[in-house]
């Protein structure tokens, strides 16, 4: 279990709070913004959307490194947990010694 303890995870998650889920009318709103603005106005505004999903492909990135640092971690736990048992098992059966 010691290959568990050293590793700590600062997973950035997503909670509710963060996700901004639109209305229709708030959708329709913000296309009426985007029809009036001048073309650097919509440079501006497609670089900031370009940052933010950059932002979230590393995100998704780093989560899918963790949850493969987390598998190996499983996995390696699951063979120290057999051998464990295996060794136990060879310690507590009974060895019959016939005298003669």
């Amino acid at each position: 279990m010691l290959l568990l303890e050293g590793r700590q995870r600062t997973s950035p998650r997503v909670d509710k709070d963060d996700v901004n889920t639109l209305t229709k009318s708030q959708i329709d709103l913000e296309l009426a913004k985007m029809r009036n603005m001048t073309p650097q106005e919509a440079a501006a505004a497609a670089a900031q959307a370009v940052a933010e999903a950059e932002a979230a492909i590393a995100e998704a990135e780093e989560a899918a490194r963790e949850a493969e640092a987390a598998e190996a971690d499983a996995e390696a736990a699951q063979a120290f947990a057999e051998a464990a048992m295996k060794t136990l098992k060879g310690r507590s059966t009974p060895k019959v010694m016939i005298h003669a």
